[in-house]
């Protein structure tokens, strides 16, 4: 088998690097609509074998370098030696970049010289796959989905109260090949006239699909709009505390950690909030646990008589084991336990570590005892005459997690997190942008509070308004309307776009390849 020859290489690197320049915070979201094209363009005339290789190369630019900031984390709270931090981070990309590879290989596996079976196949082989990889299981990991490069472009992300988020996926993918084979049409002419006409017909039927997209978008944009502004609103007072990740945990801080998050409170309860939001383990105790501080906690929901949603571990014994669990209270203005929550989908590396046996020179980055036991519910919690749905930090970046809080009943989401592991990157940057797309999915607004940064609001279009800058501390008054209409087909029905595209992508590569 001959060697692949440089200008393919180039134009799969190429790709890698526009899909990365997509993605926060660089956010140059029109180049998706192209980046997939020099891919495209260097699988020309290859096997399936060395289409998948470089699938494999542009996996490595893309993921490598829009993932980068893994190496921040490792290094500086996993205190990982860089040689090791990198061979993780090359780990980890050389998995995702498999899937790319497997894209690559059974697109031209299946389709081959083929225009239409291409066209038709290529977008939902990328939907099936990226669903694949994504999906609510504890190795799931649905960063850098590509549908999440669009969370700006409002008019195409309506879509997702339909498809979820992988329907935007869909969208790209069916784009870039629409005009991929639209130019090879043109360029191939000259072989067979009759290029000229296919092309034309596959570029009318991307135009006339994209048009019909961002009509449909526009108005249901407006729409929701509309609806919204029409509806009672709720005033919600976010605090960033910006504890840094030394101090979290260390007794000596425990008062000055404290001191910070009441003060900032109770500058937010002059402007009479509705509900005061706390960032994730905000607190640096076990609440109920640690009596005094537990009592002064209640005792500032008194003071200020509004109920305060915060993050705090809890441990419980089972078997005679402690089992710690990362969990978010709901206080109420007269200081009463309302509600918990127990985090379902942990962080590997941050509160468990992946193929111990494997990978037993990672420690968890997160200073407890033990792995962290899992939520099994997705709780939806009383906040002053509305229904909150509560994800933990990561939690975010599923879809169908976050959908079955409203499934459940919130007319509203709730996000807490400490996105300091991620220092000044673009880390914080790519997890708010992926609630844009969790508010249209289940057209309900979200607030996020964030240790460090970003918090903010994210009304039901997805747009992002009242934002924190990273690392510093501060709060946000911010309006919200709570949803009053009847729930979405993704809260209600979850991923039904992507199973009709995996299902697919089987009848298709079965169909055609017996052609």
């Amino acid at each position: 088998m001959k060697y692949l020859d440089i200008k393919s290489l180039l134009l799969a690197a190429l790709s890698g690097i526009m899909l990365t320049l997509t993605f926060p915070e660089y956010n140059l979201e029109v180049l998706a609509w192209v980046a997939w094209i020099p891919l495209f363009f260097a699988m020309e005339n290859e096997t399936p074998q060395r289409a998948a290789l470089l699938g494999f190369v542009t996996g490595m630019v893309f993921y490598n370098w829009g993932l980068n900031w893994i190496n921040n984390t490792l290094i500086n709270y996993g205190n990982l030696h860089w040689i090791l931090s990198y061979a993780v981070l090359g780990l980890l990309s050389a998995y995702l970049s498999l899937i790319l590879a497997l894209f690559c290989y059974l697109l031209r596996r299946v389709s081959g010289e083929n225009r239409n079976h291409f066209f038709i196949f290529a977008p939902v082989l990328w939907t099936a796959l990226e669903y694949l990889r994504s999906t609510h299981s504890e190795y799931g990991f649905s960063w850098l989905g590509l549908g999440y490069s669009q969370f700006q472009n409002l008019p195409v992300i309506q879509i997702a109260e339909w498809t979820g988020v992988y329907g935007i996926s869909w969208l790209i993918i069916m784009v870039n090949s629409g005009l991929y084979l639209s130019w090879k049409c043109w360029r191939d002419q000259h072989q067979d006239p009759f290029e000229v006409k296919t092309g034309w017909r596959i570029l009318s039927v991307t135009l006339f699909i994209f048009s019909l997209w961002l009509v449909y978008g526009t108005i249901f944009w407006k729409e929701t709009l509309a609806s919204t502004s029409n509806r009672p609103h709720m005033k919600m007072g976010l605090i960033q505390g910006n504890v840094e990740q030394f101090m979290k945990w260390n007794p000596i801080y425990q008062n000055k950690v404290i001191k910070k998050y009441k003060d900032l409170t109770l500058k937010a309860a002059e402007e009479n909030p509705s509900l005061i939001i706390w960032p994730e383990t905000a607190t640096p105790f076990y609440f109920e646990e640690d009596e005094d501080q537990t009592e002064s906690l209640r005792n500032l929901a008194r003071e200020i008589k509004i109920p305060i949603l915060f993050g705090s571990p809890h441990r419980k014994n089972k078997d005679n084991e402690k089992i710690h669990f990362n969990s978010a209270y709901l206080v109420s203005g007269s200081g009463e336990t309302l509600s918990r929550y127990d985090k379902m989908h942990l962080v590997p590396f941050g509160e468990f570590v992946p193929f111990r046996n494997i990978l037993f020179f990672i420690e968890k980055l997160v200073v407890m005892i033990g792995d962290f036991g899992r939520g099994t519910e997705a709780t939806v919690m009383d906040a002053a005459g509305n229904k909150a749905g509560v994800s933990i930090c990561y939690e975010l970046i599923f879809p169908d997690l976050i959908r079955q809080a409203v499934k459940n009943g919130a007319n509203f989401l709730v996000n807490i997190t400490n996105d300091a592991w991620f220092g000044k990157s673009a880390a914080s940057y790519q997890h708010m942008s992926m609630g844009a797309l969790r508010a249209v999915e289940n057209r309900v607004p979200l607030v996020r509070a964030a240790n460090t940064g970003i918090s903010g609001t994210i009304e039901a279009t997805g747009k992002l308004r009242d934002e924190t800058d990273l690392f510093v501390e501060d709060f946000r008054i911010t309006l919200i309307a709570p949803a009053t209409e009847k729930k979405t087909f993704y809260s209600l029905n979850g991923d039904v776009f992507s199973w009709a595209c995996l299902f697919a992508t089987c009848i298709g590569a079965f169909w055609w390849r017996k052609m």
